[in-house]
């Protein structure tokens, strides 16, 4: 018996023991991703395979999974995610997780104790590699272009890429798009970089941006959006409006129509060329469209605002402003994911829209797929810029 309990003793301290190494061994603090790419993590991105859509380096990962769960909206999101090693079993290492055929793996190189630990504990599902290679890695010449976008990108708890099969999904811009992502407790700061999009129009001093406080979405481009589908009997008049650039603030979804109805502000520079765009769109609905279609435009020297209701447009003019953070020259965005959220749910479920209105179903449904987790956020504000070579998009969310 006296053995027995020696035996006893033993075990529980050697199990101690292993337990306080593995929290010891735990960092608190992220080395975090920094530019230019360094040799060790790049070979840590070249045991990705040929395969992944998408992948993902995450130095220090235990340290940055403490900062998703001081943050009240990835801690929600990290709940949700598949297979994410707990913080013990990762310690002080580096993890690459990567996207292939709708399954997600994580690759991370452990000591030998820890290695052992973590094979006991962690679901032989062949989510999790331990101290293994890919036997198909990523092309070389792929992953240095890959890295020379990544070059330049401001420091960040992790860094994101989404190759060219990796379409549909965040961040909006060309493919391949590189991302470097910044947690802390209040906010998440993503800045992504891709090739320019050529078809994009660059002006060559920032575009004019403020965002209503009481909108849904507001969004400043110097080229009109797929969206504008969304008002179908005007969207010829709209887009002649908006050919060179403008603000569209939407202030209510009507989800009760056969095709959602926007309750919207159109706002454009008050240039003469302007003045002269509306007098004629005016003229060509003339007073019964007005009537029948509630067109109401104002002049207020600054700039031109229009609707289709009989409530935004006061509601605009009454309506305070927010500067946006960042400057852009190809556009910039602002939407209120706690009212978008729900509303994206009810238009995407319109049985009619794909039929009648397939590029705002698109549209819809990006938006959707992007934001559809962050209905707890109160704000998401984005801006694009492209020098011609590279296209920068700069996303905050609060």
């Amino acid at each position: 018996m006296r053995k027995l309990v020696i035996v006893l003793v033993v075990l529980i301290a050697i199990a101690g023991a292993i337990g306080a190494f593995l929290f010891f061994t735990t960092p608190s603090q992220s080395r975090g991703v920094k530019f230019p790419i360094g040799a060790a993590d790049r070979a840590l991105l070249a045991q990705v395979p040929e395969d992944a859509d998408a992948f993902v380096l995450i130095p220090s990962a235990a340290a940055l999974r403490v900062k998703l769960e001081a943050n009240p909206l990835t801690s929600d999101l990290l709940t949700r995610a598949p297979n994410v090693p707990r913080a013990w079993m990762l310690g002080g290492a580096d993890v690459v997780a990567w996207s292939a055929n709708k399954k997600t793996t994580y690759l991370v190189h452990l000591d030998p104790l820890r290695a052992f630990v973590a094979r006991m504990f962690s679901a032989n599902n062949g989510a999790l590699l331990i101290n293994a290679r890919s036997e198909h890695p990523i092309d070389g010449s792929e992953l240095d272009r890959i890295i020379t976008i990544a070059n330049g990108l401001p420091p960040g708890d992790a860094l994101a890429v989404q190759r060219a099969s990796g379409r549909g999904a965040f961040p909006p811009i060309p493919r391949p798009a590189v991302s470097s992502i910044a947690v802390s407790a209040d906010e998440i700061a993503i800045t992504s970089r891709a090739p320019a999009d050529p078809d994009d129009v660059i002006r060559p001093t920032p575009i004019r941006v403020r965002f209503p406080k009481t909108a849904i979405l507001t969004a400043s481009f110097t080229k009109p959006p797929r969206a504008l589908e969304l008002n179908r009997i005007f969207a010829r008049q709209i887009t002649t409006l908006l050919a060179d650039g403008g603000m569209i603030a939407i202030y209510d979804v009507d989800t009760g129509t056969l095709i959602p109805k926007p309750r919207e502000v159109i706002a454009i520079p008050a240039t003469p060329e302007r003045r002269e765009a509306l007098a004629s769109v005016v003229r060509m609905i003339g007073s019964a469209g007005q009537e029948l279609t509630g067109l109401r435009t104002v002049d207020s020297g600054n700039e031109l605002v229009v609707s289709f209701d009989q409530k935004s447009l006061d509601h605009y003019l009454k309506d305070g402003a927010d500067d946006a953070r960042w400057p852009a020259n190809v556009w910039s965005a602002k939407v209120d994911p706690g009212r978008m959220v729900p509303l994206l749910n009810e238009i995407d479920g319109n049985p009619a829209l794909k039929i009648v209105a397939p590029k705002l179903h698109r549209s819809v449904r990006d938006l959707k797929h992007w934001i559809g987790s962050m209905e707890k956020a109160k704000s998401i504000e984005a801006a694009g810029s492209s020098d011609g070579v590279a296209e920068d998009l700069k996303v905050v969310i609060r």
